[in-house]
């Protein structure tokens, strides 16, 4: 027990971001040689093994939404679900579903079994793993409640047959040559307050009245009491715990040691992640300690897996310094979003995926670990529907006036209650503190960039795969929604937002996508420079001359290398390379969309969930 404890500030990722719950991050700094001087038992002196330095990089996407339920991937599942307070009033919440836990203990483990089975097999199948592979992703990242190794409360019977399903997905990414980090997603009493904790905490429901004679309007709170019950008991009132749950926490470890028991000789998994995003709230030593205790028992039990562990939000070196230093198979995992930023220009969310390589960077060489960025995507805004929670949002979102658009079939089918959702009904109860939800058959998604659209979500992707590729790789959120591209890795390979082959860290639309640091001339490869010249004259920039024709414009310098490379300024090479190799990466995308078309109208349910998805 901890008493008092530190009460922790609000924080989010890299300084600067915003995270789902509208945090920004600042960074307090630190006094090095006082950390320094500090005791530190995280350490391992006899490896003194250089992690940073190790030469691999992940790029894939996640399996969000599957075994970790999320209304706002999978809204279909969750509209049975809608008017639930009209329907049984005060019961409402008992009747709710709202995430993992609340589904299992609204409908019960029979109905909530035999609707998980179908919802898993419907979600994830053969071809979106195949489809994955095609793009050059070496790896996914598969979220798991901890329930599936240690059943408990409404979970018991409703998740039966989940680790059934994970070893079939397993299984497929051995057969299509793609590796899995499993990821402890959900925990029992929450980690950080979210839905996709499995449980959002808090929630409180009240029963309004009203002037007709209806027996009032039954309603609920969340954003304004979150809370997290995992590390202990949270007091709202002093944002910080009074007391440390070493229950909980050696449940989870116990659930560790059960993944990889259960898992260690699979041949298609790459490491385990202990606990997705434990919110900074949590006091960072009994984090630390969490993370220390589960990377022996994994280093034990399977040597060869990567241990993941999250930056809980708190991506700034001061938070890490030495925290297992000389360690070796230590991954530190960042999650960052541009979809709770304020609303700005599409240049201002260019800059910005620019940055973070610097954020990178800084992290990887003063803390000494490899840094993956396990969760981004390329929305703009806060509109999808129920991303804040089913029939819900944060207060003061979204900021944008946000595009009602169709709502999607059901990806399991119409034998599923409550699709689709009806093309007469206003906005249903029960209401949460913000809105977001069906309306009239059309449901809210986000915005998009008039006839530019697919232009800017090109050059936000490869500004962000910039930044991302100068650490040790990422993972976009999500392999697929029903509703939206830009939270959507199949989607938006599709439409061409990505390079042809994801894993090509020298792809030049990339590589030339972010400005390079400050030179006076660059040399170019021989292969490249006739390239960048024809270039530039097509762009109206220059022709090959004896001298530039002024600062302001960049052109070929009249002279050469020793080997006849003709020598640019360094403007010019990302203004002429970035355009000839953008032609040819836009020819190249328009064909690769046709294949993969060509490809996924192969299967049953292509041509309704990629073949006109997004459009």
């Amino acid at each position: 027990m901890l008493a008092p404890l530190i009460v922790a500030s609000i924080l989010s990722g890299f300084p600067g971001t915003t995270n789902r719950a509208g945090h920004t991050t600042v960074d307090p700094g630190f006094d090095r040689r006082r950390l320094e001087d500090e005791p530190n038992p995280y350490t391992c002196p006899d490896e003194n093994h250089k992690s940073a330095a190790e030469d691999w990089k992940v790029m894939g996407t996640n399996l969000g939404g599957w075994l970790v339920l999320e209304p706002w991937i999978t809204p279909s599942l969750f509209y049975q679900f809608l008017s639930s307070d009209e329907k049984y009033g005060t019961d409402a919440p008992k009747h709710t579903g709202m995430d993992s836990y609340t589904f299992c203990d609204a409908l019960g483990p029979v109905e909530g079994n035999k609707q998980m089975r179908r919802h898993w097999q419907a979600w994830v199948r053969e071809e979106d793993i195949a489809s994955i592979a095609k793009t050059g992703s070496n790896m996914v990242r598969i979220p798991v409640g901890d329930w599936q190794f240690a059943p408990y409360g409404p979970y018991i019977g409703c998740m039966d047959g989940a680790n059934d399903e994970l070893k079939r997905v397993l299984d497929l990414c051995s057969k299509y040559k793609i590796k899995a980090l499993l990821d402890i997603h959900a925990v029992r009493g929450s980690q950080n307050g979210f839905d996709n904790s499995g449980q959002a905490l808090a929630v409180k429901w009240t029963q309004v009245t009203s002037q007709a004679d209806d027996g009032g309007i039954t309603t609920f709170e969340h954003w304004p009491i979150r809370s997290a019950e995992w590390a202990g008991k949270f007091e709202l009132s002093s944002w910080s715990y009074s007391s440390i749950n070493d229950t909980n926490i050696n449940s989870t470890l116990a659930v560790v040691q059960t993944i990889v028991s259960m898992f260690k000789d699979h041949p298609a998994i790459w490491g385990l992640e202990p606990l997705n995003e434990p919110w900074q709230a949590i006091p960072l030593e009994v984090l630390k300690k969490f993370y220390w205790d589960g990377y022996h028992i994994v280093r034990e039990g399977a040597p060869k897996w990567m241990f993941v562990m999250h930056d809980s939000f708190r991506g700034y070196p001061s938070a890490w310094w030495d925290f297992m230093k000389g360690c070796s198979h230590k991954v530190l995992d960042a999650h960052i979003y541009q979809a709770w930023n304020r609303p700005g220009l599409m240049s201002t969310f260019y800059k910005n995926a620019c940055n973070f390589r610097g954020n990178v960077r800084q992290m990887e060489e003063q803390v000494d670990m490899p840094l993956i960025v396990g969760e981004w995507s390329l929305a703009t805004d806060n509109c999808a529907m129920w991303l804040n929670g089913f029939n819900d949002n944060l207060p003061g979102y979204p900021k944008v006036s946000c595009r009602m658009f169709p709502c999607a079939a059901p990806y399991m089918g119409y034998e599923q209650p409550g699709t689709p959702p009806s093309n007469e009904m206003p906005l249903q109860g029960p209401y949460g503190t913000g809105v977001s939800g069906p309306q009239f058959g059309q449901c809210p998604v986000g915005v998009e960039w008039g006839d530019r659209n697919n232009e800017y979500m090109t050059t936000l992707t490869m500004k962000s795969l910039n930044s991302f590729n100068s650490g040790h790789g990422w993972f976009f959120w999500n392999f697929r929604t029903e509703m939206e591209p830009r939270w959507s890795f199949i989607q938006a390979y599709y439409n061409g937002w990505f390079p042809g082959n994801v894993s090509d860290v020298h792809a030049a639309e990339v590589v030339n996508a972010c400005p390079p640091p400050t030179v006076a001339a660059v040399a170019l490869p021989e292969a490249v420079a006739p390239t960048a010249a024809i270039a530039a004259v097509a762009l109206g920039l220059a022709a090959p001359q004896p001298a530039a024709t002024s600062e302001a414009t960049s052109v070929l310098a009249a002279t050469s290398t020793p080997r006849g490379v003709p020598l640019l300024a360094a403007g010019a090479v990302v203004s002429a390379v970035a355009a000839a190799s953008a032609l040819v990466a836009r020819q190249m995308r328009g064909a690769r969309r046709e294949a993969l078309l060509e490809d996924l109208l192969g299967s049953s349910r292509a041509d309704s969930d990629y073949a006109s998805y997004g459009q």
